[in-house]
């Protein structure tokens, strides 16, 4: 009876099943590894990586309506790109057939701080706080509108004005 459990010992013991234990153990911690490096480069690409569109839905169209504060009923989208640098948040490229109209009455955000027009109105340019301008990481977005045949093309560029105690903060206050 003790050699038989001797020979059991020894058979857990034996060198070949160390060695399938330890490379079974090895292979687990590259698997969880592997997994964890897939899924910190899944994230940082979803981080770093700019969302890119030139299609566009309602699911689309209603977030970029929530960021920017401004009603899209009257603009035909171009493309949309959104950043995740620093202070770079969005660019928008549109086209719309009256661009004070869209300013006055679609853009319901916190201030117009610039307007400057073309005297042949063949462009003009805003300067718009998205909100509120005491912030101090307000959103900010310059738009430039461009004649074409049809209406105006625009290029919007929205930035993370932080501080928010910039040129235009001062100039909307001054003129208060």
């Amino acid at each position: 009876m003790n050699n038989v459990s001797m020979n059991e010992n020894t058979d857990a013991n034996s060198p070949e099943k160390k060695k399938k234990k330890k490379f079974s153990n090895v292979l687990i911690v590259a698997f969880v590894t592997s997994c964890c490096v897939f899924l910190l480069m899944f994230f940082m690409y979803k981080t770093f990586v700019p969302i890119s569109w030139s299609r566009f839905n309602d699911k689309r169209i209603e977030y970029i309506e929530d960021t920017l504060k401004l009603d899209l009923d009257n603009v035909e989208p171009l493309s949309y790109r959104h950043i995740t640098a620093q202070d770079h948040i969005a660019d928008f490229d549109f086209k719309v057939g009256d661009y004070k109209s869209l300013m006055e009455n679609d853009f319901h955000g916190g201030a117009i701080t610039r307007c400057t027009e073309e005297d042949d109105k063949s462009s003009a340019e805003y300067v718009c706080w998205v909100e509120d301008m005491s912030d101090v990481y307000s959103k900010c977005f310059e738009v430039k509108f461009t004649k074409v045949d049809d209406g105006y093309k625009a290029h919007l560029y929205c930035y993370r004005n932080v501080g928010a105690k910039s040129k235009y903060y001062k100039e909307t206050t001054a003129s208060q």
